[in-house]
């Protein structure tokens, strides 16, 4: 094939792919504003999502990798305090799940 025809090609997808992404998220948001009180359990778990993340982004250390500067190294430390967090609360979600299936 020829050269240009992939290189026009890829640009119709990357343009075709960000129509998309907007497109979803914009009527995600009119949706949720359309109808708030079924929107504020999820407006309450972004809230939490991000206390998460900040909080892993405060408790981690800026010492520098060999290739990273001390910001994006905190960054990548708050991103691995997070992630384990949340894995803890999703095993700590599935134990209570079983738990209170057993006493009903």
């Amino acid at each position: 094939m020829n050269e240009a025809v992939i290189n026009i090609a890829m640009y119709v997808t990357y343009g075709l792919l960000v129509i998309a992404a907007l497109a979803a998220i914009v009527f995600s948001l009119v949706h949720m504003f359309g109808n708030i009180r079924k929107a504020v359990p999820t407006l309450i778990g972004i809230g939490v999502l991000a206390v998460i993340i900040l909080f892993s982004y405060a408790i981690a250390t800026s010492e520098p990798y060999e290739t990273a500067s001390p910001t994006v190294s905190q960054w990548v430390g708050g991103g691995i305090h997070a992630t384990m967090i949340l894995v803890g609360l999703g095993v700590l979600a599935a134990i209570f799940t079983e738990v209170s299936k057993y006493f009903r």
